[in-house]
C-alpha cells in the first residue's frame, strides 16, 4: 500500500514536471487575454471604438498589454 501510494506520487510529479513550461505558457495566455478583455471592455465603456470580441481577445492573449495599448490607440485614431 505505501509502495503503490509513493509510486503513484512519484508519477504524478513527473507528470506535473513534464507539463510545467506548457501549463506556464496556457497560464500566461489566459491571464493575458483576461486582463486585455477587461482593459479593452473598461475602453469600450469609455467611449472607444473596440469591441470585445474573440479576435480582439485573442490578439490581447498574444501580443500582451502593448497588443491592447496598440488597439485602443488605433480605434482613437481611426
Amino acid at each position: 500500500m505505501v509502495m503503490t501510494g509513493s509510486i503513484l506520487v512519484c508519477l504524478v510529479l513527473l507528470a506535473l514536471i513534464a507539463l510545467a513550461k506548457p501549463l506556464k505558457i496556457l497560464f500566461r495566455l489566459l491571464f493575458s487575454g483576461v486582463t486585455g478583455g477587461v482593459l479593452l471592455f473598461i475602453g469600450h465603456s469609455l467611449g472607444m471604438a473596440v469591441g470585445v470580441n474573440g479576435v480582439t481577445l485573442s490578439a490581447s492573449a498574444i501580443l500582451g498589454l502593448p497588443g491592447v495599448l496598440g488597439m485602443l490607440f488605433l480605434s482613437f485614431l481611426l
